[in-house]
């Protein structure tokens, strides 16, 4: 989940409540501008962030992905032009992710 800074994340609040409830939803907040005392991640989404962040892929495991059509492309591809998921690509690809695995929005 990113962001310019800690206070543009929206709906963090419910998003940290979620997975404070379940254990299996997890949220790793990435920012470009961090705060002093800022402990998510920063700068753009990389392969090191995803990794640490996700589990390795499984039958039971479910990405669901959305931003701006630059961090779509590096991250799972872009949705097909018809608006259907499209090919999964990027770096969730490159992990081993399948597109069963990846919902993009």
């Amino acid at each position: 989940y990113a962001n310019v800074s800690p206070d543009d994340i929206l709906l963090k609040q419910k998003l940290d409540i979620l997975a404070a409830k379940h254990p299996n939803f997890k949220v790793f907040y990435t920012v470009d501008k961090p705060s002093n005392n800022w402990r998510g991640g920063v700068g753009f989404v990389s392969k090191d962030m995803v990794t640490k962040g996700l589990s390795s892929p499984g039958d039971d495991t479910l990405i669901l992905v959305c931003g701006p059509p630059g961090m779509m492309k590096h991250i799972s591809g872009d949705k097909a032009k018809d608006r259907s998921q499209g090919e999964l690509t990027g770096i969730l690809k490159d992990l081993g992710y399948t597109e069963e695995m990846v919902y993009k929005f």
